[in-house]
């Protein structure tokens, strides 16, 4: 199947502590506008002056926005928690490259990095919980929009 499916069949299941699907909008909604206010703060400091806090910033941001492709769509719990684990390690660089150019802007990321921390812990637990998931829904993505998946 294609298409993001946040319920595909994990058995046995979620953990306990798993938050129901209606809190993730509103969490993602209000970390991504923080994630742009930062960003925003550095572009005026600094403009595209320097090179390192940009590429940190839009490596991380890169990885956040394959994650969802690679766990919702590929169905793929270990390829999903190698990518937030580069993800949180590219968040901590994004924060220490931030802080020096603008101290608020470091800042603003900390509750991102607190979720994603989150969010690997919980992606690590549906991998255990979980560990033929991964190999009943193998997809290939090939581009951002075409997907062959086995199920």
């Amino acid at each position: 199947s294609s298409g993001i499916n946040a319920e595909w069949p994990l058995r046995p299941g979620k953990p306990s502590w798993n938050p129901p699907n209606w809190v993730f909008g509103p969490v993602w909604t209000l970390l991504y506008f923080m994630i742009a206010l930062s960003a925003f703060k550095v572009y005026r400091k600094i403009g595209f002056s320097q090179a390192l806090p940009w590429m940190v910033f839009f490596i991380q941001i890169t990885l956040n926005f394959a994650w969802p492709l690679i766990f919702f769509v590929g169905h793929q719990l270990l390829g999903g928690l190698i990518d937030i684990l580069l993800m949180l390690v590219f968040i901590i660089l994004n924060i220490s490259v931030f802080i020096p150019v603008e101290k608020s802007a470091g800042l603003l990321l900390l509750p991102y990095l607190a979720w994603v921390t989150f969010a690997t812990y919980l992606n690590y637990t549906l991998w255990r919980l979980n560990p033929d998931a991964s190999t009943s829904h193998l997809c290939y993505i090939f581009s951002d929009n075409v997907f062959l998946c086995n199920n």
